[in-house]
């Protein structure tokens, strides 16, 4: 039902008073006026926006949650709606969910130039470190079993009690075979030397395998292991991973945010060449977002290297 004459401009009144209190941290407050102004005018979105960041200043995640869900049934695109419910999801345990409407929050703040960006990459990279050391635990859980029940099945099919059997056997016949090469030489003539048919390879021995099975599963979990991130992925001015990469005429790349305080408060020169440049010189540098965001996918455990 539509709202009558009146009612939205008293919805916008009460949201302005919200408003007023959420900047003196009257969190509680503030969001009795959003809830007294959807009563109002239930479409409004931003009301349900602005009440989610009330309960998000307050902790009560599934609040957050529900009315980040409400405001993008109005409007799917709404910035700070995916910021609030994936802020929600994060602290609520939802990872997919938090990484999927954290990660449109963050292409629409890019897009807008919306302040919020940082914010949202740093939430964003909580939840995909979190997302990859939940699966690294049970990789290496998984590998565990399966190293255990193959080397298992190595020792039942003749590991090392029956390998030592089987070299202690050889061991054996080996003098035998010695003392008898004298007597069919003294009694054999000697013949011309024929090619000898190449002797099938022989199996592997179950000791030799177990050997290998354990390289593998280190080798395995090395992959998985946590190192340095090329430099070449990290701002030469911070040492921390990029978030918006820039590049400037001379050919180098900085974090967008530190090269453009740079500008405005150092000098209208690159940091490294001093090569004069102003703002309008700067271009972002879309293939290496894109190579980082292959090697953060490849590498799970480097989004724990944006700082907090």
């Amino acid at each position: 039902m539509a709202p009558t004459s009146g009612k939205p401009s008293a919805a916008e009144a009460l949201k302005a008073e919200g408003n007023a209190l959420f900047a003196r941290g009257k969190f509680g407050a503030a969001a009795e006026l959003y809830t007294q102004a959807i009563t109002l005018d239930s479409g409004l979105a931003v009301l349900y926006v602005n009440r989610g960041l009330c309960h998000k200043k307050r902790g009560a995640w599934e609040a957050a949650a529900r009315d980040g869900a409400a405001a993008l049934a109005l409007h799917s695109g709404l910035l700070k709606a995916h910021y609030v419910r994936g802020a929600a999801l994060l602290e609520l345990g939802d990872l997919p969910g938090a990484i999927s409407h954290l990660g449109r929050a963050l292409e629409a703040a890019r897009e807008s130039g919306d302040v919020i960006k940082d914010e949202v990459w740093r939430l964003l990279a909580r939840a995909k470190h979190a997302q990859w050391r939940a699966a690294h635990e049970a990789r290496a859980a998984g590998d565990a079993v399966l190293h255990a029940a193959l080397a298992g099945a190595l020792r039942a099919a003749g590991g090392v009690e029956a390998g030592g059997a089987d070299e202690r056997q050889q061991e054996q016949e080996q003098p035998q075979l010695e003392t008898q090469q004298p007597q069919q030489l003294e009694t054999q003539p000697l013949q011309q030397e024929q090619p000898q048919p190449q002797q099938p390879q022989q199996p592997q021995q179950p000791q030799q395998l177990g050997k290998q099975l354990a390289e593998l599963f280190e080798r395995a979990a090395r992959m998985d292991t946590p190192g340095e991130v090329p430099s070449c992925f990290t701002c030469p001015l911070t040492h921390e991973l990029f978030r918006e990469p820039v590049v400037t005429p001379a050919g180098f790349t900085y974090e967008k945010a530190v090269l453009l305080e740079h500008l405005a408060k150092v000098g209208k020169f690159d940091p490294i060449t001093r090569a004069p440049m102003t703002e309008a010189d700067v271009a972002p540098n879309t293939a290496l977002r894109t190579a980082l965001a292959a090697y953060l996918d490849e590498h799970g455990w480097a989004w724990g290297e944006v700082a907090p």
